[in-house]
């Protein structure tokens, strides 16, 4: 407990147990996206068919390593931990564990459609609807995850106002960063709601190219401030 605040703070084990418990959950994650799927492999076509998921399941790894390695910033960040920013690494722990479902299906999906068809993937889709709602849930659980690595490196830019002032721009920046790509998951999502889909059913997932863009114009508007 924080005397001059009030605030219980967690540092030592008790930190280092939530750090354990969410690389675990991250890892769980990744579990979720094994290639070969939930079925035992029986002959050579499954065991092909698993190979043939390998690029769907390097983007998802992706995905998650840059979510797990966020967190692992934060953490390197501000070792010491708060009943709040506990509460947010929780809801990380619960937003990717949402999260893995909706990626593993839209990156058999892309990957199915970049490759012409000839990677697997072409029959998780119905039709339209489920490619907009599939984006949609995609796009807000993207957001909800930003969302909180942005909660998360904000407080450590708080607490780390009056410290080391290189920390401390550091974690205002990486707010930054994911404030902004909470806010493409969001634009993402909306954009899959509306007609457009139909029209450009890719441009969705293009959206996400405007964090690079974002963090681009944020980073040149702060030099020249």
């Amino acid at each position: 407990m924080d005397g001059s605040s009030g605030v219980r703070v967690f540092q030592g084990p008790e930190s280092q147990r939530l750090d354990a418990f969410v690389d675990a959950a991250f890892a769980f994650a990744v579990s979720l996206l094994i290639i070969g799927g939930t079925e035992p492999l029986r002959s050579f076509t499954d065991l092909a068919t698993a190979l043939a998921r390998i690029p769907a399941f390097i983007f998802g790894f992706a995905l998650i390593a840059l979510f797990w390695t966020a967190h692992r910033t934060w953490s390197t960040l501000t070792p010491v931990r708060t009943g709040w920013t506990t509460l947010l690494s929780l809801a990380v722990v619960f937003a990717v564990l949402v999260f893995v479902f909706p990626l593993r299906l839209l990156a058999e999906t892309a990957t199915h459609y970049v490759s012409g068809g000839v990677l697997p993937g072409g029959r998780l889709m119905s039709g339209l609807a489920d490619l907009r709602w599939t984006y949609v849930i995609y796009g807000v659980a993207f957001a909800v995850l930003s969302g909180l690595n942005a909660g998360l490196f904000a407080h450590a830019a708080r607490a780390l106002r009056s410290g080391d002032a290189a920390t401390h721009r550091k974690g205002v920046q990486w707010a930054r960063t994911w404030t902004i790509s909470a806010a493409t998951g969001l634009i993402s999502a909306l954009i899959a709601a509306t007609p457009l889909l139909k029209v450009a059913p890719w441009l969705p997932g293009v959206a996400y190219n405007l964090i690079p863009v974002g963090v681009v114009a944020v980073t040149w508007r702060n030099r020249r401030g």
